[in-house]
């Protein structure tokens, strides 16, 4: 096997990947799983689904447990998060039919983020929600 032919391998595996983490398909529930590391599961829920196509932007909240623990014991890593569609697309995995949680935490953090906005200052992802949690600061 010549090293061109390992090279386009590589570069095939890899377009594959990131192409698998791209979600194409409709965004019609407000749950969803992404990426975590192993041993975990994280999701988030989108707090404007209805109104998002209209403002250009999704608003989340970002939990994450153990996958041993039982549901309700979860953390939260994100209050609230601003998410371009790009970024959320390229973040999500597969639907969920439960994991909604108590919105006061995210209701809390949406307050801080439209102050921010209000003076320009507000952060919005454009990549991808794990991304963004390791360069940004939960609202």
């Amino acid at each position: 096997m010549s090293v061109r032919s390992i090279i386009i391998g590589v570069a095939a595996c890899l377009a594959a990947q990131l192409c698998a983490a791209y979600w194409s398909g409709k965004i019609t529930s407000p749950l969803w799983s992404i990426r975590s590391d192993q041993g975990k599961v994280r999701w988030l829920e989108i707090h404007n689904l209805s109104s998002a196509a209209a403002e250009g932007m999704f608003h989340v909240e970002v939990m994450e447990r153990m996958s041993a623990d039982a549901p309700s014991k979860y953390k939260t890593l994100a209050p609230h998060m601003a998410v371009t569609e790009q970024a959320l697309r390229a973040s999500l995995v597969a639907p969920l039919g439960k994991g909604s949680v108590f919105p006061e935490a995210y209701d809390a953090g949406y307050s801080r983020w439209k102050a921010a906005d209000a003076v320009k200052r507000a952060f919005v992802c454009k990549v991808s929600v794990n991304a963004c949690l390791a360069e940004s600061p939960p609202n």
